[in-house]
Order: C-alpha cells, then sequence, then structure tokens
C-alpha cells in the first residue's frame, strides 16, 4: 500500500495593522478563514511574515506549494500611473514590496497562485492593469452595494463561459461574499475576466496562458458552506499538490 502523501504547503500572506503612520511598529493579522478554508480543502496552511531579505524570501518560495494573497486596504495607484484620490487609503507599502516579490518570483516558478479581493487588485496592477479608486464615483445605476459603508454584504457574481473559473466552480451565478471599494477597471494585458456583478464590474480573473494564476474580487473564506468557496479552495489545493509533485520528481 502506497503511503499517503502530506498535505500541501499553502503559503498565506497577512495585513500589517498598527497605530502610527509611519508604521515603524506593526502587527501582523490574519483572518483565520483563510486559513479554514484551505486546511478544508485539504491543504495546510502556513502563514507568511512581511519579509525582505532575499534568503528568507527564497526559502519562502523553495518550501510553499502554493500562494494565496489575501485583501487588505488599497493598491497603491502609483503602480498604474495615477495619483491617489481622497478616498484611497493605500495598504502598508511593505506589505505591497513583499507580495509582488512573491507574486513575480512565483509566477515564473509556476507556483499555483490564489489572489482574493485586494489579492486581486495587485495582480491586475503588477501585470499592467488599472484600477477603479472608488466605485461609487465609477459607477452608472448603482444596482449593486460592492461596500456598503464598510459593512459586510454579498451580491449575485455571473460566472462567464468558457472561463477556467466557471469549469472549476461548474455554476452560472453565485452569491458571494464581498467587502470592497476598488475593483478592476482595465484588465491587465493577457488576462481575461472570469466573472462579472450585475453592473458590469469585474469579480474575477485569470490568464489563460498561466492557469495556476486566479484571482476573485469577493471573500469565499467568509462563505465556507457555499459551493463556489468549496470547489474553488479545493481545486486550487489540488493544483498545488500536482505542483508539488512536479517539484519533488
Amino acid at each position: 500500500m502506497s503511503e499517503k502523501r502530506p498535505a500541501p504547503l499553502i503559503g498565506i500572506t497577512c495585513e500589517a495593522i498598527s497605530n502610527r503612520s509611519d508604521f515603524a511598529d506593526y502587527d501582523l493579522l490574519c483572518d483565520h478563514r483563510y486559513a479554514a478554508a484551505v486546511k478544508d480543502a485539504g491543504g495546510h496552511p502556513v502563514l507568511l511574515p512581511i519579509a525582505h531579505q532575499r534568503a528568507v524570501l527564497h526559502r519562502y518560495l523553495e518550501g510553499i506549494d502554493g500562494l494565496v494573497i489575501v485583501g487588505g486596504d488599497d493598491v497603491d495607484p502609483k503602480l498604474y500611473g495615477e495619483t491617489p484620490e481622497r478616498s484611497t487609503h493605500i495598504i502598508f507599502p511593505k506589505r505591497t514590496a513583499f507580495e509582488s516579490w512573491l507574486y513575480k518570483a512565483g509566477k515564473r516558478r509556476q507556483l499555483p497562485i490564489l489572489g482574493i479581493c485586494y489579492g486581486m487588485q495587485l495582480i491586475n496592477a503588477l501585470e499592467g492593469g488599472t484600477l477603479h479608486q472608488h466605485l461609487p464615483d465609477k459607477r452608472e445605476g448603482g444596482q449593486v452595494d460592492h461596500h456598503k459603508r464598510r459593512k459586510r454584504t454579498q451580491h449575485v457574481v455571473h460566472l462567464l463561459p468558457g472561463t477556467r473559473l466557471k469549469q472549476i466552480v461548474r455554476v452560472s451565478h453565485a452569491l458571494v461574499a464581498t467587502q470592497h471599494h476598488q475593483a478592476v477597471r482595465d484588465l491587465a494585458p493577457g488576462f481575461a475576466s472570469a466573472a462579472v456583478a450585475d453592473d458590469g464590474i469585474i469579480e474575477a480573473i485569470e490568464h489563460p496562458g498561466s492557469p495556476e494564476i486566479l484571482a476573485v474580487q469577493w471573500h469565499p473564506e467568509r462563505m465556507p458552506q457555499s459551493v463556489v468557496t468549496r470547489r474553488l479552495f479545493r481545486t486550487f489545493v489540488r493544483t498545488c499538490a500536482r505542483y508539488r509533485d512536479r517539484r519533488e520528481a
């Protein structure tokens, strides 16, 4: 009888919070539901503290079989050639630098990467796309509330035909948990929209040429019983297991 393989190690990034505007001191925070979603899907979650030493960064990538870039504050508009609007609350810059390195280096390794909320926005910006800095100022009609005055809310997303995401979740539409006031405006070159809200806002992106990269604007970890959440994370963990097997072969 063959020995059961250990669960793939899934690196999960953390938010940085501080009472100081200069972030001279800060704490790392990660919603436990990210780790729970990975664990429930058969993966082994590992939190990745912000680091900048090249040896540490390389060790992170050598040790993990997949990467989840979690939600947070706003992507710095400098990444897509704009200045911050009044409503933009830029995330801790050292976190952005850390995750940017992980994403770029992980992509070169064909590491499975899942972006969630801010994680999706960061991927789009790093790849040459742009963002709406404040949705209430950009939308017409306003029939979808993506943020609800910083309270958690839900809305329907439509999975687009022919996309990898729809093949994964196997539904045409789904109710999702959402909390974002920014969103993709111009898709990064090479990427495709995989889901949209009723108002046309892009809710998921994927890259046909890089199937290991997938990102969603909503928070699947907040609805653990959703069939969309379960299928999304199970597929991601299986992709990570295949990556591990190739790496160890």
